[in-house]
């Protein structure tokens, strides 16, 4: 474990440090400010490897593909507690080593250990679920708002009158006489002229009959 004075050390190195000069440098590091956030930059202490951390961030990012400010976030933030959970790890084989630690004192860092070790991984459950939801409610929501508005029913025109085929407000059907001779009209059919008068149309004209029943 680094001491006091290591700590004070390599954070006195860091603020000389201006970043990579050499264009694969640059390269390797010109996306960090769009993944990498406050939780981020602040995760990995002295004596872990900042790169490590990264390819760590960048994995999750790429199977999570976050999609907004808020997804990044949780997906950075499951970053940031898998990696605390690795260094219990390293600092459980530490204190198992021999001398490290009184019996007592060894007791109390397994307590101590364990129970963060628990609130890591349900923190990290928590997070994965938290993204689900959001990520779930988000497209529905943006399908929503993609989705073409239903058309509103059309307004009902005034139906149209109906007319019967044989009665119009310009021609009236006559009667029709059967008779075992023939069929012939019985009453003529009738137009209305443009002077709004209605006028028989002549049994000559119609031709329907060639026996029409004598006049009455």
């Amino acid at each position: 474990m680094a001491t006091i004075n290591q700590i004070r050390a390599n954070r006195a190195n860091a603020k000389k440090s201006t970043g990579p000069k050499t264009t694969a440098g640059k390269e390797k590091v010109r996306f960090n400010s769009l993944v990498h956030g406050l939780r981020a930059e602040s995760t990995v202490i002295p004596g872990e490897d900042q790169d490590k951390f990264n390819q760590h961030l960048e994995r999750l990012t790429a199977f999570w593909m976050p999609c907004d400010d808020r997804e990044r976030s949780m997906v950075e933030q499951i970053a940031v507690t898998q990696w605390k959970l690795a260094r219990i790890d390293h600092a459980e084989e530490r204190i198992y080593a021999e001398g490290a630690m009184t019996p007592v004192e060894l007791s109390l860092a397994i307590h101590r250990l364990g129970l963060t070790q628990v609130r890591l991984e349900r923190s990290v459950s928590s997070t994965i679920a938290d993204l689900d939801r959001y990520r779930k409610d988000r497209l529905i929501a943006q399908a929503e708002a993609e989705a073409e508005p239903a058309a509103e029913p059309a307004a009902e025109s005034p139906a149209e009158p109906q007319t019967d085929s044989r009665t119009s407000e310009q021609y009236r059907m006559g009667l029709v006489w059967s008779s075992s001779e023939g069929r012939s009209y019985s009453v003529l059919p009738r137009v209305c002229g443009l002077d709004g008068i209605w006028r028989e149309i002549p049994r000559e004209v119609l031709g329907d009959f060639s026996h029409p029943p004598p006049a009455a």
